[in-house]
């Protein structure tokens, strides 16, 4: 084999390793990675009380939207019902549910939407949460 011909195949077999050396990962790459995976994880996990349903809570209330039935109800972390607080939209037959938790610890408030609410169910669950929180 003529070693001038299998010169520039070596080469560009390592100039192809180099450019893939330097790709960086993928998000999901980094999301699966050793050390990002727990980060991931601690990101994309609910609190346990709100995962389990272990916590202080209050009777259901019925509610009606657009003339569909619905349940309103409201719970909240046991021993800190202040900071950490969940309210909660089922739909009677059982097809959704949605939410809004809300987590106030050592800064302002943050809360999330779960369940993908639409505009409409969105104002419900603010207004659900100002309701069992009037001094905020």
């Amino acid at each position: 084999m003529n070693i001038t011909r299998l010169i520039p195949a070596l080469l560009a077999c390592a100039a192809f390793q180099a450019a893939s050396a330097a790709t960086p990962p993928t998000t999901a790459d980094l999301a699966n990675m050793q050390g990002f995976r727990q980060a991931y994880q601690a990101m994309v996990t609910l609190p346990s009380w709100v995962m389990t349903a272990h916590a202080t809570s209050v009777p259901v209330s019925d509610l009606s939207i657009g003339g569909k039935p619905y349940l309103l109800g409201h719970m909240c972390r046991q021993h800190n019902c202040a900071a950490e607080q969940l309210e909660v939209v089922f739909a009677k037959d059982h097809s959704a549910a949605w939410g809004l938790l809300s987590i106030k610890r050592n800064g302002p408030l943050k809360q999330d939407f779960l369940g993908a609410p639409d505009a409409e169910m969105q104002k419900i669950l603010l207004k659900a949460y100002q309701d069992n929180n009037p001094a905020d």
